[in-house]
C-alpha cells in the first residue's frame, strides 16, 4: 500500500452579498440548509476534507474561508486571500448585479494573489432560477467562465444540494494538477 500524501489547500469563496457563499459552504461541509442567515462579518473559516477516488492516498483537507461581500467590508478582505490556493467566485443567478461584480471580485483577489491560481464560477440559486427568477443565462456565465478562465462554470443550488460537492472536488482537483501534486 502507498503512502498516504497530506495537503492542506485555502481556498475563498467570494462574491456579492446574499449570493449565497455561506450556505453553499455549510451545505458542503456540514449538509444543512438554513432559509435564514444573519450576514457574514468579515469571514467565516470552515475545514473539510475531500476524498477523491482517483486518489485514495491522498489526506486532502480545504479550508473554505467564506469573506463578506458588502462593498464596506472590502477593507477587511485582502488579507484574507493570502495564501489561497483557488477562488469560487459566485453570483446569484436571480440578481444580475452580482454577476456583473464579478470581474471586480477577480480583480479584488488577484491584486493579492496574482493570476493563474485555479478558480471555478459558480451561479447560486438555480432553484429560484428554475421558478421564474433567473436574471442571468446559461451562456452569460459560461462566456464569463471563459473571460476569468476558471476552470468550470456550475449552477448550484445550496437549497437543494444541486452540484455543490462538484465545486469543491473540481476545483482540489485543478489545484493538484497546478501543484504537480499528482
Amino acid at each position: 500500500m502507498a503512502a498516504t500524501k497530506s495537503f492542506i489547500y485555502k481556498i475563498c469563496v467570494v462574491g456579492d452579498g446574499g449570493v449565497g457563499k455561506t450556505s453553499m459552504v455549510l451545505r458542503y461541509c456540514e449538509n444543512t440548509f438554513k432559509e435564514n442567515y444573519i450576514m457574514t462579518i468579515g469571514s467565516n473559516f470552515s475545514t473539510k476534507q475531500v476524498d477523491l477516488d482517483e486518489y485514495p492516498n491522498f489526506l486532502i483537507k480545504l479550508q473554505l474561508w467564506d469573506l463578506a461581500g458588502q462593498k464596506h467590508f472590502s477593507f477587511v478582505r485582502p488579507p484574507f486571500y493570502r495564501g489561497s490556493s483557488a477562488t469560487i467566485y459566485t453570483f446569484d443567478l436571480t440578481r444580475r448585479s452580482s454577476f456583473q461584480n464579478i470581474l471586480n471580485w477577480k480583480s479584488e483577489v488577484e491584486k493579492v494573489i496574482g493570476d493563474g491560481k485555479p478558480s471555478i464560477l459558480v451561479g447560486n440559486k438555480i432553484d429560484l432560477a428554475d421558478q421564474g427568477q433567473r436574471e442571468v443565462g446559461t451562456g452569460d456565465g459560461e462566456a464569463l467562465k471563459e473571460e476569468l478562465n476558471s476552470i468550470a462554470y456550475l449552477e448550484t443550488s445550496a437549497k437543494e444540494n444541486v452540484y455543490i460537492e462538484p465545486i469543491f472536488k473540481d476545483l482540489t482537483r485543478a489545484i493538484l494538477e497546478k501543484t504537480k501534486k499528482i
